[in-house]
């Protein structure tokens, strides 16, 4: 048996095309390459299908495994997987750009190709609930307001939004000049030419001729901040908007990240000296957020919470400053995750053993601390990329964000250990331009 998976092991680390393996891990070959960005959602309709279609031998089989488990010594069966917990230290530094495309070779600006706008246009928990936000906030009397759009994109479809609610203008910005010029063709084709004025340029560079009753502004990265909103809208608050104080003057009117300590399954399979993680240099793995390769070992906790209209205050300024948390490795988590893992091994053709023991290995298991945003667009309407309080999974275009903070995932994981995390995010206020720099260390154990 030990002889049999690892030479699976041994092919999976070697990255044999041969070996059958389910659809999420060809999705994580690919961010392994820095193939990243916010890539388009893809569809597992099919994958859920099956997932209802579980038959009773399988439940069964789950029920046994929970009641009997696998002895933690089967772990020793992998080659050198994971570090002990022993006061473990854990650590990851990135740039906001790491891995993604930039607006300049310079590489201090996030931008997007015609696939990822597609992607945010298409995203079913994303725009229809901006529209919603956008009818609300311009209300009964939309022909008296003016608008701005940050970061309108190639389609301006924010933009045409609140043209089509009635808005007497729209000022439409955006920095890449390809998109800004695609902006103005929408604006044309849509017949609100008059109506939309598309302004190429950083908005910090740009000037007004009035000031806004509504600022909308999607720049919103799976780390909220990394798209540049906290400088972008610290400039508007400033010279583009006319009550600037009033959440109704936004959308959205607050942005957030959630955190939370997570396994990974690729980071338990492969390793030196096939693939030596430390190669990636700090550039975190992304996730669409209905990927089970990635799984939570604790519920989630707040760390960046951007309110717009308070972003000149002490108050915003207080939540910018270095935080500290402490998490505690939640058993059941750990047992779910198990579970899930090992339906999909099955699924990838794994045998019924060695399926046990990879799910074990790697539900068990830490990589880093994943995260992903939160948009409170108005009152009553908000946008989760994973689902609120828990974390679990569902279907967004953001990403959720995976900086491997340990060169080998580290294990065993029963319940009741912790892990104290410390963020220290270095987040320009006044150059939008700057990119952002995220900085996490922590100890285990």
């Amino acid at each position: 048996m030990g002889n049999s998976l690892a030479l699976m092991v041994l092919a999976l680390t070697c990255w044999q095309e041969a070996f059958s393996f389910s659809q999420h891990y060809c999705r994580q070959r690919a961010s392994l390459l820095c193939i990243t960005g916010k890539a388009k959602d893809q569809d597992e309709t099919a994958i859920d299908r099956q997932r209802t279609l579980n038959t009773s031998n399988t439940i069964m089989h789950r029920r046994d495994m929970l009641r009997a488990g696998v002895a933690l010594s089967v772990l020793t069966t992998l080659p050198k997987p994971s570090v002990a917990i022993d006061k473990t230290s854990i650590a990851a530094t990135w740039s906001a750009t790491d891995g993604l495309k930039s607006l300049d070779e310079g590489k201090e600006f996030v931008s997007f190709d015609v696939t990822a706008y597609r992607a945010m246009r298409d995203d079913p928990t994303r725009t229809p609930l901006f529209e919603k936000a956008i009818l609300n906030r311009l209300g009964n009397n939309p022909e008296a307001k003016v608008v701005v759009d940050l970061g309108t994109g190639p389609f301006a479809l924010f933009a045409i939004m609140a043209a089509e609610a009635g808005a007497r203008k729209v000022y439409a910005i955006e920095a890449s000049p390809a998109a800004a010029n695609s902006a103005r063709q929408c604006a044309q084709r849509a017949g609100f030419g008059d109506v939309i004025t598309v302004l190429q340029g950083f908005s910090t560079d740009i000037s007004l001729p009035e000031k806004a009753d509504l600022c909308i502004a999607e720049i919103v990265g799976s780390i909220a901040t990394e798209e540049g909103a906290y400088a972008t809208i610290r400039d508007a608050h400033k010279r583009f908007v006319k009550e600037p104080n009033l959440d109704s003057s936004w959308i959205p009117s607050r942005i957030q990240t959630y955190m939370a300590p997570a396994s990974y399954t690729l980071h338990n399979l492969f390793g030196p000296p096939e693939f030596d993680w430390s190669k990636l240099q700090g550039e975190p793995v992304r996730f669409n957020c209905r990927d089970k390769g990635l799984a939570l070992l604790a519920d989630p906790v707040l760390v960046e919470d951007v309110v717009f209209s308070e972003i000149l205050s002490p108050q915003q300024d207080a939540r910018m400053k270095k935080k500290e948390f402490n998490f505690v490795v939640d058993a059941d988590r750990v047992n779910d995750n198990t579970l899930s893992m090992y339906d999909e091994f099955r699924r990838g053709k794994s045998s019924v053993k060695d399926s046990e023991i990879l799910a074990q290995a790697t539900a068990h298991s830490f990589s880093g601390v994943a995260m992903w945003p939160r948009l409170l667009l108005d009152d009553t309407t908000t946008v989760n990329a994973r689902q609120y309080g828990t974390g679990g999974y569902q279907r967004s275009h953001w990403q959720t964000v995976l900086p491997i903070m340990s060169s080998r995932p580290v294990s065993p994981f029963l319940g009741g250990e912790q892990i104290f995390i410390a963020t220290d995010f270095q987040i320009s206020a006044n150059d939008v331009t700057k990119s952002p720099v995220y900085s996490i260390t922590g100890t285990i154990g």
